[in-house]
């Protein structure tokens, strides 16, 4: 839940500098609107209305309490602290940062371009990368420690972002149909190297794909194999991982305290799987959210 007492009020200019990506120099921000925590700033205040800033404000918060709804966080307040969202043209966005819709950087920062406003499909993509956020601030001053596998972390994040797409109704599923396809193509072999080894990905953007993919296919048995009773109780017992590896525990001993199972074991259990369906691949989609997009 969000806490009480927000207010919506559109701000003064204020010249802000915030980063961008590596390799480019940080652009001249302005504050545009305010929204409890959630502050949303721009370098493109001339071609974004006051108008423009608070509808993706209110499509931001929307998107953030349906995560921390389905995430039933311990503490809440310590959730809603300071966030702000870098609003970006779409011009910018797509010269600075090609191809994404948005993006998390930290605990803190969030950037997305104005195509939100456009394309129903993004309210996934806000869900996602705001669940990141939550993530880390769960996990607090181990947020960049990479303590919790990135398989982990995305497939939460992409879990999130399709859970509220399906609620909000998006007919657009080229994107899940493109995991389903990879999920089925995953090799036993190739399944036991992503959910083994955390530096799969890191540097090529192939790799990383695939990487979430097996990550969506990790939440996803979870959901369906390991830990029954839907996709609230799974997202609950992610987000018990994140406050135990946040409080000092390690995210083994955490994952079996919240799943009943150790990590090696559902490692291996997917393993083969994955194995046993190589001729029959659409057999592991059975029962998944994916099953429908074979």
């Amino acid at each position: 839940m969000l806490s009480s007492g927000r207010r919506r009020r559109p701000i003064g200019l204020l010249a802000l500098a915030l980063p961008l990506a590596i390799g480019s120099a940080p652009a001249a921000d302005s504050s545009l609107c305010q929204d409890g925590f959630l502050q949303i700033v721009s370098p493109d205040a001339q071609s974004v209305s006051v108008g423009q800033c608070t509808a993706v404000e209110k499509q931001t918060m929307a998107a953030w309490k349906y995560d921390a709804e389905q995430m039933r966080w311990a503490d809440v307040p310590g959730m809603e602290k300071p966030l702000t969202m870098r609003l970006l043209s779409l011009e910018r966005m797509k010269r600075e940062h090609p191809g994404l819709l948005g993006f998390a950087r930290g605990r803190d920062l969030f950037v997305v371009s104005t195509s939100v406003l456009d394309d129903p499909f993004a309210n996934g993509t806000l869900a996602h990368e705001l669940g990141h956020i939550q993530a880390k601030r769960a996990l607090g001053r181990f947020s960049e420690a990479g303590l919790v596998p990135r398989y982990f972390i995305e497939g939460h994040g992409n879990s999130l972002g399709r859970a509220y797409r399906d609620q909000l109704g998006v007919a657009r599923h080229d994107y899940d149909v493109r995991k389903a396809r990879q999920i089925m193509k995953f090799t036993a072999e190739e399944a036991r190297t992503i959910l083994t080894d955390d530096s799969f990905g890191k540097t090529d953007k192939a790799e990383m794909d695939r990487m979430e993919s097996m990550g969506i296919f990790f939440v996803e048995y979870l959901r369906t194999r390991c830990y029954p009773g839907g996709a609230a109780n799974v997202f609950a017992g992610m987000a018990g991982v994140f406050e135990s590896v946040g409080r000092g525990k390690t995210y083994a001993s955490a994952f079996r305290e919240q799943f009943g199972a150790t990590v090696e074991q559902v490692v291996s259990d997917i393993v083969t799987l994955v194995e046993r369906t190589a001729s029959h691949p659409a057999a592991r989609l059975k029962g998944t959210h994916y099953e429908e997009f074979q």
